[in-house]
């Protein structure tokens, strides 16, 4: 089973699938098997056929076995779709994107080393694997688990390290937003003010007898508004672009929080498979037991005090 580079926990949900693929097989070839069987019993009832007679038999069963192939084959492509919708749904939690290689689905290789596997789990043997008896199995070191756990420790590391930058990059990304937010506000005071400015040049020009102070008037309330409009539109765009850096700063730091979990959740996997974690548990087992003894001859004594001070 090391032919396919996956721990133990993948590895047999692996082997359960396949289990479930062998019965659904085993159970199709059945179906198959009766369609022949149903033939025999239903239409060769006579010592001789005609070529036309056999040809209608043999085109009856053809279609009847076409139809149940291909209702099978359907079944399990949407079960397939139905188990990796599983597995997309967990990835998706942990802010994972998931690839595959299509391509891979038909490397005669790998096909033929899980051929061999299922072969394998069939007769009950691993070529791989040795059998030993639960007093000779011995545990491995806490650093010498497959070599994987100083790997996690330095992921974990550079995880945290990263979850730290992109922290930093929230902090600078919400200053950012509140000091937009600011420039916002004085843009819209400055907005008001220049409205009020606008309208007491529409009043002017509108009282204004002069034809050069009109068009002057007129000119400057044009560069007014032509100027707040280039304001606004810039404060705008502004405004919306930090708001987007805002989300991907938001959206990186759960990303790298999730991964930072899962990297933790494994390496405490990892710990609790090695011989450290078992003798702790071991021990911490048996000093409860002898708590539990010292407290119940503790009761008992307090007990045969008790009745020697009444007596």
């Amino acid at each position: 089973m090391s032919d396919l580079d996956l721990n133990e926990h993948h590895e047999e949900i692996i082997i359960n699938y396949m289990r479930f693929a062998r019965y659904q097989r085993s159970q199709n070839l059945k179906a198959v098997e009766y369609c022949f069987k149903d033939v025999k019993d239903s239409r060769l009832l006579e010592d001789t056929y005609t070529s036309e007679e056999v040809n209608d038999i043999l085109n009856g069963l053809c279609k009847v076995v076409q139809t149940d192939i291909e209702t099978d084959l359907i079944n399990t492509c949407h079960s397939n779709v139905l188990l990796l919708k599983q597995l997309f749904k967990q990835a998706e939690k942990w802010h994972l994107r998931l690839q595959a290689d299509l391509s891979q689905l038909e490397n005669k290789e790998m096909l033929e080393s899980i051929k061999t596997l299922e072969r394998h789990e069939i007769l009950g043997i691993f070529p791989d694997k040795t059998p030993q008896s639960p007093a000779k199995v011995r545990l491995q070191p806490l650093s010498d688990v497959h070599g994987s756990m100083p790997l996690l420790n330095l992921e974990i590391e550079r995880l945290k390290s990263e979850n730290e930058k992109l922290k930093t990059s929230l902090t600078v990304a919400e200053d950012k937003m509140v000091s937009s937010q600011e420039q916002m506000d004085q843009l819209k005071n400055n907005l008001t003010r220049a409205l009020n400015q606008i309208g007491d040049l529409q009043k002017q020009v509108k009282d204004c007898p002069q034809p050069s102070q009109l068009n002057e008037m007129q000119s400057e309330l044009a560069e007014t508004k032509h100027r707040l409009d280039i304001d606004k539109q810039e404060a705008l765009a502004e405004h919306e672009q930090l708001q987007l850096e805002l989300e991907n700063a938001k959206q990186l730091v759960k990303e790298a929080q999730s991964q930072l979990q899962l990297a933790e959740q494994e390496l405490e996997r990892k710990f609790s498979e090695t011989a450290v974690y078992t003798n702790m548990k071991k021990m911490l087992a048996k000093k409860n037991e002898q708590i539990k003894t010292l407290r119940s001859q503790l009761h008992e004594f307090q007990i045969g005090d008790k009745e020697k001070i009444d007596d």
